[in-house]
């Protein structure tokens, strides 16, 4: 996945609360095989972003030309909450966003962000206010995230610090999931694999994954 460390871009003020899962990703995209040119970023927001003829909503925030080339979403309360499909998070990144702001999520969906190098920051709620009021008086401006430092500055110059677990920062700093992080002990695993098979030689030998 992306590494994040410092990010400055367009932030978009998305001042709705409790946008479930079904809202992020409509379940009826979730049949749809994901592939490179066949994603989901057309079904993101879908159904807020247009109406029901599919024409874009021209009073919704992200079809406001300012905020086209946005990355930074700040959103309101429960951001994610609802049902626990992974797709909401691609759909996210498929869009084209790198960073999520807002008062609270959903746990699992803000997990399945930063599992896949979304990093999605819990700000106290009168600065998500503030950022919202910003964003709206200048439209297009933009956010600096600096995760290394754990640090938002805000359009206005006002610097806001924020948490995040201190293992979810370091694999969003070095770009790395699950899966690559037990391939950094491959050498060990392949070492206990090679002494089981010769203590216990009937036993099948473990096969190699295709990112080693």
């Amino acid at each position: 996945m992306l590494a994040f460390t410092v990010l400055t871009a367009i932030a978009a003020p998305l001042d709705i609360a409790k946008i479930d899962t079904g809202m992020i990703l409509p379940g009826r995209y979730m049949r749809r095989h994901r592939r490179p040119g066949h994603d989901y970023g057309e079904a993101f927001l879908y159904d807020l972003r247009f109406d029901e003829t599919g024409r874009p909503r021209r009073d919704f925030v992200l079809n406001d030309p300012a905020y086209h080339e946005a990355k930074i979403l700040v959103a309101g309360g429960d951001f994610g909450c609802g049902s626990s499909r992974e797709g909401a998070a691609f759909a996210v990144m498929d869009y084209g966003l790198r960073a999520l702001l807002a008062p609270s999520f959903g746990e699992i969906f803000q997990v399945n962000c930063i599992q896949n190098g979304i990093l999605a920051v819990t700000l106290a709620e009168p600065v998500i206010h503030d950022l919202w009021r910003q964003l709206r008086a200048r439209p297009g401006s933009a956010l600096t995230i600096d995760l290394p430092n754990q640090r938002l500055i805000a359009p206005d110059g006002m610097r806001h610090e924020f948490d995040i677990g201190p293992l979810r920062k370091d694999r969003l700093i070095r770009g790395i999931d699950d899966i690559d992080v037990t391939l950094e002990h491959l050498d060990g695993i392949e070492a206990f694999e090679a002494k089981r098979r010769a203590r216990l030689p009937w036993l099948p030998a473990a096969k190699r994954d295709a990112r080693a």
